[in-house]
């Protein structure tokens, strides 16, 4: 599931909530967005809306009412305490779309939430009251904004993740691998290699383990191949090396699976 993840004021990317979405198998676009400039925070979330075509557009608070002024053509809205009356100029949103709302929220009324709901004309069960605050960062809410997303896609086992279509998520691809196969030692690599549906090299990522590749671009059934008939057949060139917890690290600081700029590194 491809999720946009639309952090509140004075938050950043990389924060709890989509943390808690990544770590559960979902792959997080989460922009940096303005808090001065409202319209700029709503023309950058289009843009991703418009580029990526996400499953899902999570909103926080401010994040919410971006969500909701911007065209998500067929994602779905889960929508966190939008504050709705603050920003922007929607005061209604589509049909499918989730609210998540504390009934003790301290800085956006619950009722706000409660009238959003009856102006949208959806029914009573799409605001959920969970949570104990206005950040929605506790086990209780998380858990009901995973469900709001479609759930957990962490797969039951390593096969899955082989069967799976990873064309053009070659790094979201090998994090998943890094990250979620049975054996932790993996290491995450980004590069160039020779492609010949295309003739020249291209920017990509697999992971190695000892004499051992795993290459999810590659077609089902073959993504499992061996070191010395890997570099021999597609002669990959190492730019970055990645222990699979640095991997995941860097992929939740930066809001997205890479490659990562020269500024997205861990620091020495």
């Amino acid at each position: 599931m491809l999720i946009l993840f639309l952090h509140g004021w004075q938050s950043i990317p990389g924060g709890v909530k989509p943390s808690y979405l990544i770590q559960h198998g979902h792959t997080v676009i989460n922009p940096k967005l303005p808090d001065d400039d409202f319209e700029e925070a709503v023309r950058i979330a289009q843009h991703e809306v418009d580029e990526h075509k996400p499953d899902v557009v999570v909103g926080s608070s401010r994040g919410g009412v971006v969500a909701m002024n911007i065209n998500s053509g067929d994602a779905k809205l889960v929508l966190l305490c939008p504050a709705w009356k603050k920003w922007g100029t929607a005061k209604t949103v589509k049909t499918g779309t989730v609210i998540l709302h504390s009934e003790a929220d301290e800085v956006v009324p619950f009722a706000d939430s409660a009238e959003l709901i009856i102006d949208s004309d959806l029914p009573a069960e799409s605001l959920i009251e969970v949570g104990t605050d206005h950040r929605l960062a506790d086990p209780e809410p998380l858990e009901a904004m995973l469900e709001a997303c479609g759930g957990s896609r962490i797969p039951d086992d390593e096969d899955e993740i082989l069967e799976q279509d990873w064309e053009g998520l070659c790094y979201t691809g090998a994090i998943r691998w890094a990250t979620e196969s049975k054996e932790r030692d993996w290491v995450l690599l980004h590069g160039t290699v020779m492609s010949g549906r295309v003739g020249k090299r291209i920017e990509h990522a697999w992971c190695e383990r000892g004499e051992t590749v795993v290459d999810l671009a590659m077609p089902v059934g073959s993504r499992i191949v061996e070191r010395e008939l890997y570099y021999r057949a597609i002669k990959p060139e190492v730019s970055m090396r990645y222990s699979s917890d640095d991997a995941l690290f860097l992929a939740i600081k930066n809001g997205h699976d890479g490659p990562w700029g020269e500024s997205e590194q861990l620091k020495k």
